[in-house]
């Protein structure tokens, strides 16, 4: 599809050494550097933003009751 764009002077130099160095045409450069740029910006729009969350640790249990310290220990083995 052909259309027109604006394009800043260094950025054009810089497709244009692409140019020359890989021998590609220029549109075939820029479609392959546009769908790039657009796939990172998806991608990074996908990624919900890290939450870290945390509560008090207390204990579970009451430490000074052997009892209930036996019967947590004895849970877990079950």
């Amino acid at each position: 599809m052909r259309t027109t764009v604006d394009i800043d002077d260094p950025l054009l130099r810089e497709v244009k050494a692409i140019q020359e160095q890989e021998g590609r045409s220029m549109g075939a450069i820029v479609s392959e550097l546009l769908a790039e740029a657009l796939a990172r910006r998806r991608s990074a729009r996908g990624r919900p933003a890290f939450r870290w969350t945390s509560r008090p640790m207390t204990a579970r249990i009451d430490l000074d009751d052997k009892d209930a310290v036996y019967a947590a220990l004895d849970a877990d083995r079950s």
